[in-house]
């Protein structure tokens, strides 16, 4: 849990330089403070995801400056689970269907990676086309590790920092849903 906690700060420090140095002048996206965009895009648990990894500042930005915010944020929990997955399936003693498991999470990851980069890169040329679909995309494929692994361990470190990780794709994805 503590690593959870640190991984947490990190993120938000890591968004605060972000959204400081990641303005995109995107002339048709809203603009509205942090704030504004985490209650207009969630409710429930993930309004307190939303204020974790963008902060709660009044000042107004572009909502693309969010999405790229949060995606960075999911991109940099997808490394993390291609390792712990990629020792998973190189371990000898791994039982075969836990080997399957861990392969899925690892080609998963990379197919999330490349949605999300897709993502980044657009909106950084305000380029608006299929942000949300790409963004679903990398949701579904996370949650898809996450319903691999959670049939054969759900009690483990690794399924909480799947859980973890889907989590900030989805929030990607209703920050995305205010383009």
């Amino acid at each position: 849990m503590a690593n959870a906690a640190i991984f947490s700060a990190l993120l938000l420090s890591v968004t605060a330089t972000l959204l400081l140095t990641g303005s995109t002048a995107c002339s048709d996206t809203p603009s509205m403070s942090a704030a504004e965009a985490c209650r207009k895009a969630t409710t429930g648990r993930f309004h307190q995801i939303c204020i974790d990894v963008l902060g709660t500042s009044p000042e107004k930005r572009e909502v693309a400056t969010y999405v790229i915010a949060a995606a960075r944020a999911a991109l940099l929990t997808y490394e993390p689970i291609k390792e712990a997955a990629g020792k998973l399936v190189s371990d000898p003693s791994t039982l075969p269907y836990m080997k399957s498991a861990g392969q899925n999470c690892v080609d998963r990851c990379v197919k999330a990676e490349a949605a999300v980069t897709g993502v980044i890169h657009r909106l950084r040329g305000c380029l608006l086309v299929n942000i949300r679909g790409d963004c679903t995309a990398a949701a579904a494929d996370i949650d898809d590790c996450a319903t691999a692994v959670h049939l054969v361990g759900r009690d483990t470190e690794f399924y909480r920092q799947i859980l973890f990780s889907r989590d900030r794709s989805v929030l990607t994805l209703r920050l995305a849903t205010l383009l």
